[in-house]
């Protein structure tokens, strides 16, 4: 009989615990129904000249090491060119 309440009341607090743990406050007021191609959130706020001038500025120092827009020159590329050779011709491409 004990172990028969026991199971019932733990029983009973876990449904609730479950039922409360839906009631937390960052999960009232989120977006249930979604629109394809359409953003339901909040509306961005305009972002200022000195953030825009700072976005900028870290955006250039996120180039790629091969073609580098800013200071050192220009880097020679790694590439081999392709040779005149019968390469092509070895695989029947016209060319």
């Amino acid at each position: 009989m004990k172990t028969t309440q026991f199971f019932t009341i733990f029983g009973a607090v876990a449904v609730s615990v479950a039922l409360l743990a839906g009631c937390r406050a960052e999960e009232q007021g989120r977006i249930m129904q979604y629109k394809p191609g359409v953003y339901l959130g909040k509306k961005d706020t305009e972002l200022s000249s000195a953030q825009t001038r700072e976005l900028r500025l870290r955006s250039v120092y996120q180039g790629d090491a091969v073609n580098r827009t800013v200071g050192g020159g220009v880097r020679k590329p790694d590439v081999r060119k392709p040779s005149a050779g019968g390469r092509e011709k070895k695989q029947g491409n016209p060319g």
